[in-house]
C-alpha cells in the first residue's frame, strides 16, 4: 500500500516536471504577438463565444426536455376545456388541497413558465385564476370536458352571462 502511493506520488512529481520542461517561458509569448493581433484575437474568440451562447438560449426555448421543472404527468389542454385543479394552498402554516372548477380561456405557451387561465362562475361571481403548469403546486389537472372552439384565447366569455356562456361540448 505505501509502495503504491510512493510510486503515484513519483509519477506525478516526473509529469510536473516534464510540463515545466515543455512549457515556453511567459517572455518568449509575449514577444511572438504584438498587442493589435492580441485585441484582435481577443475580440474574435469573444465573438465565437456570444454566437454559441446565442445557439443555445435558442435550442433551449424549443427543446423544453432540458429543464428538470417540466412536467410530463399533465394532461393535454386546449381552451374550452372544463377542468379539475387541485392546487395546494398554504394558510399560516397549514396546508390543504384546493380544488378549482372552471374553464380555460387562455393558454400561455411561454416555455417552462406556461400558464392556463381557468374561469369559473360561483353563486353569480365570475372568478378567473391562472395556474402556473409547472409549479409544484400544482397537485393535479383532470380534464372533465373537451368543447368545440374556433378561438385561442376566450375573453369573450367574460361579457356572457348564463346560458350564452356555454360552449358546445366536442364529441
Amino acid at each position: 500500500m505505501a509502495e503504491e502511493k510512493k510510486d503515484a506520488n513519483a509519477e506525478n512529481i516526473e509529469e510536473q516536471k516534464s510540463e515545466e520542461t515543455t512549457a515556453e517561458p511567459a517572455e518568449v509569448k509575449r514577444e511572438a504577438k504584438s498587442p493589435a493581433k492580441e485585441t484582435a484575437a481577443a475580440k474574435e474568440k469573444e465573438d465565437k463565444k456570444k454566437t454559441k451562447e446565442k445557439v443555445k438560449k435558442s435550442t433551449v426555448i424549443r427543446d423544453l426536455s432540458y429543464f428538470s421543472e417540466v412536467r410530463k404527468d399533465l394532461p393535454e389542454i386546449k381552451p374550452g376545456d372544463v377542468l379539475r385543479v387541485s392546487y395546494r394552498v398554504i394558510e399560516g402554516g397549514k396546508e390543504r388541497i384546493q380544488v378549482f372548477e372552471g374553464t380555460v380561456i387562455a393558454i400561455k405557451n411561454s416555455g417552462v413558465s406556461k400558464t392556463i387561465t381557468v374561469r369559473k362562475t360561483s353563486f353569480g361571481i365570475a372568478v378567473e385564476r391562472i395556474f402556473p403548469l409547472n409549479s409544484k403546486l400544482v397537485q393535479g389537472i383532470e380534464v372533465k370536458k373537451h368543447s368545440k372552439v374556433r378561438r385561442a384565447k376566450l375573453y369573450y366569455l367574460r361579457e356572457l352571462k348564463g346560458k350564452a356562456a356555454r360552449l358546445r361540448e366536442f364529441r
